[in-house]
């Protein structure tokens, strides 16, 4: 069982916000809206989409944003260039979360690492 979302991690900032609101536009979503009371994270809902759930400075794992950062690496899609998270602590931050979802792919993901490991031997 895969996650049926996107997360984003990025810094708090007044310019990041207006962003992400026009990424809802852009995307023709609403939001981004609180995901709850007890939560910094917001959520942009895109009719017939997959939601983009926003994660300000750090994960509830304590990995921060910096951190992250400085261990993603740079991947294109289509004409844009991403900034995607460490395998590594994607699975630091699930093993965190320790929910249902995320401890079902946790197999997955432990298994790309291992190969991944392997190819880089």
């Amino acid at each position: 069982m895969l996650t049926q979302d996107i997360d984003l991690l990025v810094r708090d900032t007044p310019l990041v916000r207006r962003k992400l609101k026009r990424l809802a536009a852009l995307l023709g979503g609403t939001g981004p809206e609180p995901v709850s009371e007890l939560s910094t994270s917001q959520r942009i809902t895109v009719e017939d989409g997959v939601p983009v759930d926003i994660l300000f400075d750090q994960l509830g794992s304590g990995l921060k944003f910096a951190a992250i950062r400085a261990r993603s690496s740079k991947v294109k899609v289509g004409q844009h260039a991403l900034m995607v998270a460490a395998l590594e602590d994607v699975i630091r931050s699930k093993q965190a979360a320790g929910r249902d979802k995320d401890k079902a792919v946790m197999p997955i993901l432990l298994a790309t690492l291992a190969v991944s490991n392997a190819r880089k031997e």
